[in-house]
């Protein structure tokens, strides 16, 4: 369907110019490397509203991904 899960990138239809995007029901999970025997970030679907630890409100998105590393230089979403 989709390779880039956070959202960030979209297909769009040549003829209307809208988004083509699925609709996903409500629901948080871990992206998997199974290769790699590692986890990544979590992949939040379907609208679900997300807050900074102080409080900021983001945009809520049909699918939006989360470090859980705690090492990245660039939290915001």
């Amino acid at each position: 369907m989709f390779n880039y899960p956070s959202g960030r990138l979209e297909i769009l239809d040549n003829s209307t110019g809208k988004v083509i995007e699925p609709e996903f029901e409500k629901s948080i999970d871990v992206v998997e490397y199974p290769s790699c025997n590692e986890q990544g970030p979590l992949w939040v679907r379907g609208g679900i509203p997300v807050e900074s630890a102080e409080g900021r409100k983001y945009e809520i998105r049909n699918r939006v991904t989360l470090c859980r590393c705690g090492k990245s230089k660039n939290r915001s979403l």
